[in-house]
């Protein structure tokens, strides 16, 4: 592998435990792939913001309570990634998921199937590359109440 492209490896490798740590449930493994305290925000596909957080634990709840009960399958693909400086990388992902919960609550869809795309500003640390910015933009969110 090209040195040049060593980087882009690193960043890869830890968003694909983003969406492994989402779907099993590792929290606070989630939590950490984030600066303490990031921009998140999740935006439907009029572009209206559906969520927004400012702390990496306070995201890792959100996540975690909106999944309880529930299986999820997070799929990313055609990465856009570009070198900014030796210490910043920005990169667009597109996603899919799905969320099927058999018993939702009153406050969860039974199923959740979207498309977007992820636009993130990742920083190295000591801890290694870090998401300091994601932005969710859906292109088309299907939920399913109970």
């Amino acid at each position: 592998m090209a040195k040049a492209n060593y980087p882009i490896e690193q960043v890869r490798r830890v968003k694909a435990r983003y969406c492994r740590f989402v779907d099993t449930g590792q929290w606070d493994e989630l939590a950490a792939l984030f600066v303490p305290e990031p921009t998140i925000e999740m935006l439907d596909s009029d572009g209206n913001t559906i969520a927004a957080f400012s702390r990496r634990e306070e995201f890792a709840s959100a996540v975690r309570n909106f999944l309880d009960g529930a299986r999820s399958s997070h799929h990313l693909h055609n990465a856009e990634i570009d070198i900014v400086s030796e210490r910043e990388i920005t990169a667009i992902w597109a996603m899919e998921d799905i969320v099927v919960n058999p018993a939702p609550r009153a406050d969860q869809p039974a199923r959740l199937h979207g498309y977007g795309h992820y636009h993130e500003t990742w920083v190295h640390s000591a801890e290694g590359w870090r998401i300091a910015r994601l932005q969710l933009r859906r292109t088309i969110l299907e939920i399913t109440q109970n």
